[in-house]
């Protein structure tokens, strides 16, 4: 059985649908959701009685440390009310491309806990760069492995600055001109790190599955854990290196460096997809697509297709 946690901050409609699409798929699977009220209001009695939402929601904002609590809480919702073998990680602007059958075949084929993109930091940066699905290559681009490691890795140096307006991308409510910071990269690692020879960096694409297992081991956070959730509290993009950590640290965790998703990346970005990708997407043989405008006419076309 699959279950799954969705982070959305906007468009409740696009919400709606997607739940509703999943119900039809997976027989009205156990669903949690972590919505960000603040951002955009939602009327839960629209939704199945098989969709559970957050009550201990958190305001979340783009490459913010909010975001892996919010998809912690989720998890926590969804094995609070179910016990699924796997579950599935979406945002509100994903969509499913495959059926459950061929979603459960794939999975119970590979015989791994875990499917995440997900490459060892330094590791990469020295060359030994794994190859990963060529739709999340640009993670593993030099540039963006300079850019993990300072992140991750490096010493940091806060500056309090006045900011005029939001950060590019930024999702945020707060008025400007307010107090904010920028943040200056040291060329040595950091003497807080929590990373050594035997707790690696590791970072990826932030939507992933996974199996009981993986929900047990990231709910129950063991000491180096929760080190480096103090440590990434205060780090941009943790989102997209906290649980390829915790997971690939884990030797008693399998996992496969595949998400099963299909995007297409443009910049720092990936791009709406619309009806020019629909043969890509349905040819690609993955399990979720991202990221979508609400209403495209190309989720009517996937819905046919997986009639």
């Amino acid at each position: 059985m699959f279950g799954f946690v969705i982070l959305s901050h906007k468009s409740p409609g696009q919400l709606l649908r997607l739940c509703e699409t999943l119900n039809r798929l997976h027989n009205a699977p156990p669903i949690a959701c972590h919505h960000d009220f603040s951002q955009a209001e939602l009327d839960q009695k629209l939704f199945p009685p098989n969709v559970h939402f957050v009550d201990n929601w958190v305001t979340t904002g783009w490459g913010k440390w909010s975001l892996v609590e919010a998809t912690l809480r989720g998890l926590r919702q969804l094995y609070s009310v179910s016990d699924p073998d796997y579950f599935v990680l979406l945002s509100g602007a994903d969509y499913p491309i495959a059926t459950a059958s061929k979603i459960h075949a794939d999975l119970e084929q590979s015989g791994a806990d875990a499917f995440i993109d997900a490459f060892p930091v330094e590791e990469s940066l020295a060359g030994n760069v794994p190859q990963g699905s060529p739709l999340l290559a640009h993670h593993r681009a030099r540039y963006n492995l300079e850019l993990e490691r300072n992140r991750y890795i490096r010493a940091q140096l806060k500056i309090p600055i006045i900011r005029f307006r939001p950060p590019q991308h930024s999702s945020t409510l707060e008025r400007y001109p307010r107090l904010g910071g920028t943040t200056v990269t040291l060329p040595f690692n950091s003497p807080s790190s929590p990373f050594d020879r035997t707790y690696r960096c590791y970072a990826g694409s932030q939507w992933f599955t996974g199996n009981r297992k993986v929900a047990n081991k990231l709910l129950n956070p063991n000491e180096k854990d929760l080190k480096l959730q103090r440590y990434y509290r205060s780090r941009i993009n943790s989102d997209e290196s906290y649980f390829q950590t915790v997971i690939c640290n884990d030797d008693s965790l399998s996992y496969q460096d595949k998400s099963f998703r299909y995007l297409i990346w443009r910049g720092a970005h990936p791009i709406d997809l619309g009806v020019e990708q629909f043969q890509d997407i349905i040819g690609s043989g993955l399990h979720f697509a991202r990221k979508f405008h609400p209403d495209d006419p190309v989720l009517d076309m996937i819905n046919e297709q997986l009639k």
